[in-house]
């Protein structure tokens, strides 16, 4: 927020139900809207709104059935799962975009969104954020067994509820953003929802065809309107907002030794990371679409830059070998996987190693990390799962690097993967790019 005096500061508290709501108030891929679109208007006066306390709140019931006429809640001993990582709401989610109204033009799409979140949520936090303030916020649990992610019968028949955050670089750059109309001009934000067979998984599940419905919906923020001597100020000049926004691209890995190559025409890359899932897992309801597969055995990556190394000088080495193994016989396997860890941690928290703070990522819990496991360990979601991906982190500081007409590529070791459909990975890609939001009375302009 931009200095000012704290008498001329109204704080108030948005509230808006989405602007495509039908009679029912239900959305669902299955019978209702699979699209959810809410609008936030300008205003005169500088209105900055704190998108880091941005919530949407509302009800997610899991059910079989016809929706709207024989619904049936989910029997007590079904084996009916969703992604502990992801957690209810955000498991939900196919794309999010965010748009200005007054550049009428899209700030950020975020594809794949729901992939994002199991990196996001497992890497920047632990056991206890996780049960406690994001299971209340968006469902989320640990993939173990004391917090085993079932569909709950008591969902599907009250529904449950969740206040949960949007995981947009938009939303998350630790900046307000104005929406008056010398600013954003207000914001549009829209939700695609994702099928039922990649959200609600399980060999039950997929019998039963379970399905799932988003209700009472409101989005919530909270917004500071600048007035008196403070406003005048504000408006006379021109303003900007910094941000990373996500872009998501997709690829398969079927050899051993896969290389991903593409030019992906972003000019600030601050960080990239990456997970993955066996391919043909993806839109089969038996099993968990947006579980962090391991990534079999995996013996060294290389990061390059128009075919050089780069950022890293070197490539980055795991002593992973076994992946069917549960228990460890040496230290040393473990220590071999820590490079590839720390870059990983580093390029979804986009900070260097030093400053992070709590992590999934360990080797001395039962329910977490990445311990060797099969490549296809906790597909049905039935047993522990991993928070397992690879990443690597270019810039911290806000420069970036750019790959705007320069190729990216990155190459991995694994000799688990025989190009079989069985072994076959898919990889999704996600570039964080810096890009700033020019707002002033002559205009608006977005810098990438």
């Amino acid at each position: 927020m931009p200095q000012a005096n704290l008498m001329d500061i109204t704080k108030r508290y948005i509230q808006l139900n989405p602007v495509n709501a039908i009679s029912s108030g239900d959305y669902s891929p299955s019978a209702g809207l699979p699209l959810i679109k809410f609008d936030i208007s300008s205003t005169d006066a500088p209105t900055l709104l704190d998108l880091s306390r941005l919530r949407v709140n509302g009800r997610i019931t899991y059910f079989t059935g016809t929706m709207g006429t024989a619904e049936t809640q989910v029997a007590a001993n079904d084996r009916s799962f969703r992604d502990g990582f992801s957690g209810d709401f955000s498991n939900c989610i196919e794309h999010c975009t965010v748009a200005s109204k007054r550049l009428n033009s899209v700030l950020e799409r975020v594809v794949n969104y729901s992939r994002i979140i199991p990196s996001v949520v497992s890497a920047n936090h632990g056991e206890n954020d996780i049960n406690c303030e994001l299971s209340h916020e968006g469902g989320h649990v640990t993939n173990d067994y004391l917090g085993r992610h079932y569909v709950r019968p008591q969902e599907a028949s009250k529904g449950k509820y969740f206040s949960a955050p949007l995981y947009c670089g938009v939303f998350n750059s630790g900046k307000d953003l104005d929406i008056s109309v010398n600013g954003s001009g207000g914001l549009t934000i829209e939700l695609l929802l994702k099928p039922a067979v990649s959200v609600c998984c399980g060999t039950d599940a997929a019998t039963n065809l379970v399905k799932y419905k988003l209700s009472d919906l409101v989005l919530t923020v909270p917004a500071y309107e600048l007035g008196g001597a403070s406003a005048q100020s504000y408006m006379g000049g021109q303003n900007s907002f910094e941000f990373n926004s996500i872009t998501s691209i997709f690829q398969t890995l079927n050899s051993s030794a896969s290389v991903t190559a593409l030019t992906p025409g972003l000019s600030r890359v601050s960080s990239v990371f990456m997970n993955a899932i066996n391919t043909t897992n993806i839109g089969d309801q038996r099993f968990n679409s947006n579980r962090l597969s391991n990534m079999g055995e995996l013996r060294e990556l290389r990061f390059s830059r128009n075919g050089l190394l780069y950022p890293n000088e070197y490539r980055l080495f795991s002593d992973v070998q076994q992946n069917n193994v549960l228990s460890l016989p040496s230290g040393i396997t473990l220590q071999g996987r820590c490079m590839v860890d720390a870059e990983y941690l580093e390029s979804v928290a986009v900070n260097p190693i030093g400053s992070l703070g709590r992590s999934m990522i360990a080797y001395n819990s039962f329910h977490d990390g990445i311990k060797n496991r099969a490549q296809t360990q906790n597909q049905s979601a039935s047993t522990i799962g991993t928070c397992e991906g690879v990443g690597c982190l270019f810039d911290a500081y806000g420069a970036g690097s750019n790959f705007q007409q320069t190729v990216f590529s990155v190459e991995f070791d694994n000799s688990t993967l025989d190009g079989t459909a069985a072994t076959t990975l898919g990889l999704y890609m996600f570039f964080l790019n810096k890009q700033v939001l020019f707002m002033s009375p002559q205009g608006i302009s977005v810098d990438k």
